[in-house]
Formats: structure tokens, C-alpha cells, sequence
């Protein structure tokens, strides 16, 4: 198939001026860039008025179930993301033994947000090994191309065992046999190795999920096995033993390209911490590129069963051990609700989570508080005069349990986020396509980025932020003919109108396996994406069946 894209402003993914000029594309790549005389042969599309980049990279994401039962990889298709990196934070899927499944599906339920009935029904098992794996996503229907780690976790699962990998640390037989595990994924076409210490990961049982079982020792012979192997990178999610600093260190002493996450405004300070962080891990040395989100860190929940940071709570452990039929009584009761705020405000309870009034709380999904929706709760609580653990608590209820709060965490300072977003040192990323689904969704910030930071706010020119959403994490992977629009590279391109370009507003819907729910973000302004020189989208309707993606390593 060929075709010549004309009156778009081309902007390549260099970071250089976006011009006017004729892109051919013959079969799957790009054959010229400039001007391209007309044929009877060859389709034509009018871009006038848009701007033709090449095709977002989302560094972050966890389709490593839905891959199975989601060909779209949706919503991430429809804001121009052409590539996913799968794997991220030590979770994956394979390697796994039949015995160990439910392990780690319950793992993905209780880390990352995903519904273990949804997992079950949608995850097809035709594999154990991870190069059995990789042959089954290379045969799986794909709309976007896939790249993927191989993770930690499962890993340690698949040598020794579910509840040994989450109890102890490995025996130095272990830890030579999970390197030839690391290895021989990598040979299978993984991108790397991926890991977590994140005090917050636990999994299944309540017991730390097994990455963070692992000594120093075990983690970083397993990051050297990357560069024994010579091709690859690490992503590290954050955990004491692992501040930003120590990633340095490792990655200057093994030779490894290091991503690690997440370096957030708030989370680890008050402004200026995060910038002080990247310095201090500029000063050691090293080849890491810690990730940045570009939106706030903001999630959901409500008092039925999705407790968010207040589950690990003393009080809260008490409601999540009750059956459902139990659990408003026990909310509307004096003596629990006085130990309830004062677990709330204490702070004590870190990591699960800092005093109540750091966070800016709201109602978001209900239908009885329609008049309240969007209201800072403090400003409420004041009004009122009732403590704001009181009127969540009351507001929920009033509606059967069923109000949905939204909560924003951190990374909400905007003078420091705009810092790190435009600091060449990090990597934008951390938005986790495909995890959290039904509280969190941010895949859309390709979208958003380019409405409201460029177009909105302009903090940053449409070519910075194409280069930092397609070259800039090209180069971090390596894929050398992707991330920019010059002769010769994939034709992995999206087109988009800069005058209306924006994510829109969430959404609920129930449309995965066992009726699972999820959020959803669509897209203003993507008119056009093709992946390797096969369009997806044209004037901003998906082509539902188009499958032309493939495997990236």
C-alpha cells in the first residue's frame, strides 16, 4: 500500500521547526519526506490544518493481560499512541506455572487495580515459559505495535514458588537460575527487566509482592544480566533500598540503562525535593531517566470495597474484614468512627499514606450528590462544621456505599511539575495504561499534553512535546527506525488538529470480560494515526478491525 500525506505541518520528533512538506509511504515505512509529485497510482490525503508527527510512545503501561481480550489496546489508540511498553513495576504474567496463576492474577488485582474475574475469564493460558508468552502476544491480534519487559515478580514466582518468593530471600542456586530466566527472556525479544521495592506493592495474601523480597545482591545480578546479555534496559520502581541516587550507582556500576519511577512533585517533599533528587542522581553518574507523569496523580474510591490508601488503616482492616451486608453498620458507629479519624489524620501509617489533609478530596461518581460534585471536601467540612473522615463516611451512606471520591495524591505542585516535564533528564511516563482501571485514567495524556500544555498554557512548543512522546523515548529503547518521521523509518504516524486537540472527560463503562467496569478517556482532535503504514484511524473513528501492530524488541 502507498500513499502521500499533503499540507500538514510535518513535525518529525527531533525537537526541530515543523515544516510544511509531502510524506510518501510505500508498504510500511516512510520513502520521502518533502515534495512528492502526484500519481494516478498512488492514494493521497489532505492534512491541511494538521500536524503530522510520528506516533506516540507510551513508556509506562500493564497490558500484559489485556492484550488477550482488547486487540484496540484501548483507550490508549485513540490519543495517537502507535507503541506500548508492557511489563512495567516487576508484574507480568510469565513466566508462570499452572500452580502459581492465581497468584499472580491476584497480585495484578490487589497492586494493580485489575479485576480478578475479568483476569480470569479474559487471560489465555497457552503458555508457561516467557518465549511461550512472547510467541503467544507475536500470534495475538495487535492494533499497536508491543513492547515488554520481563518482570521480577513473576520471576521469582516461577523458581521458587508463590509463598516462598514472598517470604524469604533467594538461595545463590535461585538467583543463578532467575538469571537465566532474564536472559533467556531477553533472547525471546524482551526490551529488559523490570522490578519494584515499592512499599505499596503488596500482593497476594497481603504479603509484599516477591520482588521486594529480593536482597541487593539478587536485584542487581539480575539487572547485570542485561548488560552481560548487551542489549536491553531496566525499569526500577522506587523502594527505600532504591532511592533515586542508588539507581545511579547500580547503573554506573553494571553499565545498564536504568528508567525509575516515579519522580513526583509532593511525594517525596516539599517543592524543590524532586528537582534536588534528579540532581543529586545527575551528580553520580549513570544512565538513568527517571519517569515523570504530566497529570496529577489522581484515583478513586468509595467505602464499599475500594478503600484506596485507607485499607492498611487499623480501623479500615476491621470494615474490610466484615461481609458486605455488615460494613454500614459498623461505619455508622460512634466509637469505630472516633478511631476511624483519628487513623485518618495521624499519618502514622506511612506508606499507605500521609495525614488526611494532604490530599484534596471530591465527590465524583453519584447519583444522589449531583449538586456536590467536583467541591474540595474541606471546603464542605468547613462549612458544615464536621470532620472530613465524618461527612465522607455520611455522604457514602446516604448512597448505599456506592459514592465514588476522587482523590488527587501528588504531583499537583505545577511549578515543579513544568520543571520536570521540560528537564531533557526525565522521562515522561507513569501514566499506566491498563492498570487501575476502574480509578485511574490517564493514558490519555498524549492528548492532554498537547491541549493543555501546548496549545492551553503553552509551556512548551508542539515540537518539544512530540520530541519528548516520540524520539526522546525512542532513544531511550533503542528503537532506532521509530519515534521520528524521516525517510526510512516505520510509518507509525498520527495527525491531529492543534486548534482542538484534548483529552476529554472520563468515563465509566462495562465492556471487559465479566462484565468488568473501567474509566475511559476519548480524544478531541486525533484525526488520523496509522501503525507501520496501515491507518487505525481516519477523521477520528477507529477502524475497529485494523490489526497491523506488531512486536517491538
Amino acid at each position: 500500500m502507498s500513499f502521500v500525506l499533503r499540507n500538514a505541518t510535518v513535525v518529525d520528533g527531533t525537537g526541530a521547526p515543523g515544516r510544511k512538506a509531502d510524506v510518501l509511504v510505500e508498504g510500511d515505512r516512510i520513502t520521502k519526506v518533502g515534495e512528492v509529485p502526484a500519481s494516478p497510482y498512488v492514494e493521497e490525503f489532505d492534512l491541511t490544518g494538521l500536524v503530522l508527527c510520528p506516533g506516540f510512545i507510551d513508556v509506562h503501561t500493564h497490558f500484559d493481560a489485556q492484550v488477550f481480550w482488547d486487540s484496540q489496546f484501548t483507550p490508549s489508540c485513540w490519543h495517537g499512541v502507535t507503541t506500548v511498553v508492557q511489563g512495567n513495576c516487576g508484574f507480568g504474567i510469565a513466566p508462570m506455572r499452572p500452580a502459581d496463576r492465581f497468584a499472580i492474577t491476584d497480585t495484578l488485582a490487589r497492586v494493580e487495580g485489575m479485576s480478578l474475574d475479568t483476569l480470569d475469564a479474559g487471560i489465555d493460558w497457552s503458555f508457561e515459559t516467557f518465549p511461550e508468552y512472547m510467541e503467544a502476544i507475536r500470534k495475538a491480534p495487535k492494533m499497536l505495535n508491543l513492547a515488554t519487559y520481563v518482570g521480577h515478580t513473576p520471576i521469582r514466582m516461577y523458581v521458587m514458588g508463590a509463598d516462598d518468593s514472598a517470604t524469604r530471600t533467594a538461595t545463590d542456586d535461585e538467583i543463578a537460575e532467575m538469571k537465566a530466566l532474564v536472559l533467556e527472556a531477553m533472547q525471546a525479544g524482551a526490551i529488559g527487566f523490570s522490578t519494584s521495592k515499592a512499599p505499596s506493592h503488596v500482593g497476594t495474601k497481603a504479603l509484599p509482592v516477591p520482588s521486594r523480597l529480593a536482597s541487593m545482591a539478587e536485584t542487581e545480578i539480575l539487572i547485570a544480566a542485561v548488560g552481560e546479555h548487551g542489549r536491553g534496559v531496566v525499569e526500577m520502581t522506587y523502594g527505600p533500598e532504591y532511592p533515586l541516587v542508588e539507581a545511579s550507582r547500580v547503573s554506573k556500576e553494571t553499565g545498564v540503562r536504568i528508567s525509575w519511577g516515579s519522580l513526583l512533585t509532593g511525594l517525596f517533599g516539599p517543592r524543590g525535593t524532586a528537582m534536588d533528587m534528579l540532581n543529586k542522581s545527575t551528580a553520580v553518574g549513570g544512565d538513568v531517566w527517571p519517569q515523570v507523569s504530566t497529570r496529577y496523580i489522581a484515583t478513586q474510591f468509595h467505602l464499599r470495597d475500594s478503600l484506596l490508601f485507607w485499607a492498611p488503616l487499623p480501623a479500615f482492616r476491621e470494615i474490610l474484614a466484615m461481609p458486605d451486608d455488615e460494613r454500614q453498620n459498623l461505619y455508622a458507629d460512634p466509637e469505630w468512627r472516633a478511631r476511624a479519624r483519628e487513623d485518618a489524620h495521624s499519618g502514622k501509617h506511612e506508606p499507605a499514606m500521609h495525614p488526611l489533609a494532604k490530599y484534596t478530596i471530591y465527590v465524583e461518581e453519584t447519583t444522589k450528590h449531583e449538586a456536590l460534585k467536583g467541591i474540595d471536601l474541606k471546603v464542605l467540612t468547613a462549612e458544615r462544621g464536621v470532620d472530613e473522615v465524618d461527612l465522607i463516611i455520611d455522604l457514602g451512606l446516604e448512597e448505599n456505599l456506592e459514592t465514588r471520591f476522587g482523590v488527587i495524591i501528588d504531583n499537583n505542585d505545577p511549578v515543579e511539575l513544568e520543571q520536570l516535564l521540560m528537564d531533557p533528564r526525565t522521562l515522561w511516563g507513569a501514566h499506566d495504561a491498563g492498570a487501575h482501571v476502574d480509578t485511574i485514567a490517564d493514558s490519555c495524556y498524549t492528548s492532554h499534553v498537547l491541549g493543555q500544555f501546548v496549545r492551553d498554557e503553552q509551556m512548551m512548543t508542539v515540537e518539544q512535546a512530540v520530541h519528548r512522546m516520540t524520539g526522546h523515548p525512542a532513544d531511550f529503547f533503542g528503537f532506532d527506525d521509530r519515534g521520528r518521521l524521516v525517510e526510512g523509518n516505520i510509518a507509525d504516524l498520527v495527525a491531529f488538529d492543534p486548534t482542538t486537540v484534548a483529552a476529554l472527560d472520563k468515563q465509566r463503562v462495562w465492556d471487559f470480560p465479566a462484565n468488568g467496569d473501567r474509566l475511559v478517556v476519548q480524544s478531541r482532535g486525533i484525526e488520523h494515526v496509522w501503525v507501520n503504514g496501515v491507518p487505525i484511524r481516519q477523521n477520528g473513528v477507529q477502524i475497529e478491525d485494523a490489526v497491523p501492530g506488531v512486536i517491538v524488541s
